[in-house]
């Protein structure tokens, strides 16, 4: 994530974030200080100025970080500033306590308002990391002092440092949740447009291609018949025709609108044909596929084409993860909802977690000649027919996917 951390935009508005915080900081920490040792004893005839030893030390200190965070700044390393301001500060205020208060009968008063600042301010950095270096820090500078002075009034302090912990916390998991939800809508727009820009695309010069793409396949059959010693290259070039045809036909089925042309269908019939052909392929030759569906499988209401497709590209994908033959088994069943379950299971490579999470992403894929459009496709085909397709797997043991789909009523 380094990339994301140097990105400008993120120094940028951490810049925005620090000067905020920063500004608020000393703000605070002065003017409390200026009313409570010095307006407030004024009005009152009581005894001006500091009642600790360091006194100025730490305002001094506090302001002579100006000069090194300017520095820092100017190297690239504007995240270590806030760090720096909290724990110098945590540091001085609690040395400056023990000196003060350890050989001495006086009541304990000390702490700044600005540490509540620190604490509550610290949401803005979005950052949970900081945030509990700040509750932290404060919890374990009072349990210190508390301990070396061995006075019991820091409790005190302790149960306000957690309420406004909490408070802090709870906006910090607030803004956390905004931007996610901020993330998730623009991934989802940005997705949404680069498939309406490829539906537009495949739209307009998918009709184009096919008329060539059909001749140039029909002439290349032709050709095989004529020059039967050369039939291998030309059984290679009639597979790549048809993998641009299939590339084409997931393109359509994001371009196109929804045009489902619905009717009865027997699935263990389709899951029939589908293997029949993908046994006739290179991969389906070195595997064995078991198709074992209850008896009483019920009618379904379904485009068979695009069901075609579905099965088509899931039982491919389990004879690609196998390039040394296995076995693929497609089971199914009635559920308790009105609702059918297929499972096809494969013995392949497996999918790392990683990967797994992005699988249905379009354009995502993991194949050498991928389009990244097969699963992407069938999701949204089942899920135009009211279904939903869920996948597991295990890197090492193999994958399956289960469809569910809605019977007829």
């Amino acid at each position: 994530m380094k990339f994301l951390k140097h990105s400008p935009l993120l120094l940028h508005e951490e810049r925005k974030a620090l000067r905020l915080y920063l500004l608020l900081f000393y703000t605070i920490l002065v003017l409390y200080d200026l009313v409570y040792y010095y307006l407030y004893p004024v009005l009152n005839n009581a005894r001006k100025g500091l009642p600790t030893d360091l006194g100025y030390g730490v305002y001094i200190i506090m302001f002579a970080l100006l000069p090194l965070s300017f520095y820092l700044k100017k190297t690239d390393k504007i995240y270590l500033i806030k760090y720096i301001y909290v724990l110098t500060y945590l540091l001085l205020t609690g040395i400056d306590d023990v000196i003060t208060y350890i050989d001495s009968n006086a009541i304990y008063k000390s702490g700044n308002i600005a540490e509540i600042a620190l604490l509550l301010f610290s949401p803005i950095f979005i950052n949970k990391r900081f945030f509990l270096t700040v509750s932290v820090g404060i919890t374990i500078k009072y349990i210190l002092v508390g301990l070396l002075l061995g006075n019991g009034i820091v409790l005190s302090i302790l149960l306000l440092t957690s309420i406004f912990s909490i408070i802090a916390f709870v906006i910090l998991t607030r803004f956390y949740s905004y931007i996610s939800t901020l993330t998730e809508t623009h991934e989802e727009l940005r997705n949404k447009e680069k498939l309406a820009f490829v539906g537009q695309m495949a739209t307009t010069i998918g009709h184009e291609i096919r008329n060539p793409l059909a001749s140039l396949k029909g002439f290349t059959q032709l050709q095989r018949e004529k020059h039967k010693e050369d039939d291998f290259q030309y059984s290679i070039m009639e597979q790549e025709i048809d993998r641009i045809d299939s590339i084409l036909n997931d393109l359509l089925v994001i371009g196109r609108p929804k045009q489902i042309n619905i009717t009865q269908c027997d699935l263990k019939d389709l899951i029939e044909y589908v293997i029949s052909i993908t046994g006739q392929s290179e991969q389906g030759k070195n595997t064995e596929i078991d198709m074992n569906l209850d008896e009483s499988f019920p009618l379904i209401e379904c485009d068979e084409k695009q069901m075609k497709q579905v099965f088509l590209n899931l039982i491919k994908n389990g004879l690609e993860s196998m390039p040394e033959g296995g076995k693929i088994t497609i089971e199914g069943g009635l559920n308790t909802n009105n609702t059918v379950a297929i499972r096809i299971c494969d013995q392949g490579c497996g999918i790392p977690t990683d990967v797994k999470e992005r699988l249905f992403e379009p354009f995502f894929t993991t194949k050498e000649y991928g389009t990244g459009l097969g699963l992407m496709v069938s999701r949204k085909i089942i899920e135009e027919h009211h279904g939903s397709i869920h996948l597991e797997s295990e890197e090492g043991k193999g994958s399956q996917v289960e469809i569910t789909l809605p019977i007829l009523q």
